[in-house]
């Protein structure tokens, strides 16, 4: 039903945005752009919302960063952004990721920022993907 209603409004030449209900579930994205860290070139999400509140879990990369729970996540409309506090360490410390983006039907468009302990010292990863059905 969510399919239909996204492909009726880019018909009537609407650009559609997903409502905070519409972010619940799984998505799949992939790196597109941006500095390539070798582990994390892809990630996985479920997305719990409460309101405006985003939550969740997060699987990024092949065994690192690993698996950590979402934080500081927020909705405004389409636009999304959270928080993950990497749960494996490595010779720099623990990663903490900063996720912003966009979520229209069922895509998804997010930029990482990864950084220790410096923000400022953090280059920017692009990723798009999908909602999967499990």
């Amino acid at each position: 039903m969510k399919f239909i209603s996204c492909a009726l409004l880019l018909l009537v030449g609407f650009a559609p945005s997903a409502a905070a209900g519409d972010v619940a579930g799984n998505w799949r994205v992939d790196m597109v752009s941006g500095v390539a860290h070798k582990t994390i070139a892809d990630a996985e999400f479920e997305f719990k919302v409460e309101g405006k509140k985003l939550a969740g879990t997060a699987r990024i990369g092949h065994g690192w960063p690993g698996t950590a729970p979402i934080s500081e996540g927020t909705i405004d409309g389409d636009q999304i952004s959270f928080l993950i506090l990497g749960e494996a360490s490595s010779s720099q410390g623990y990663p903490k990721m900063k996720f912003t983006g966009t979520v229209h039907c069922e895509e998804i468009a997010l930029t990482m920022k990864l950084f220790y302990s410096n923000e400022s010292d953090s280059a920017e990863t692009g990723f798009k993907g999908k909602r999967v059905t499990r």
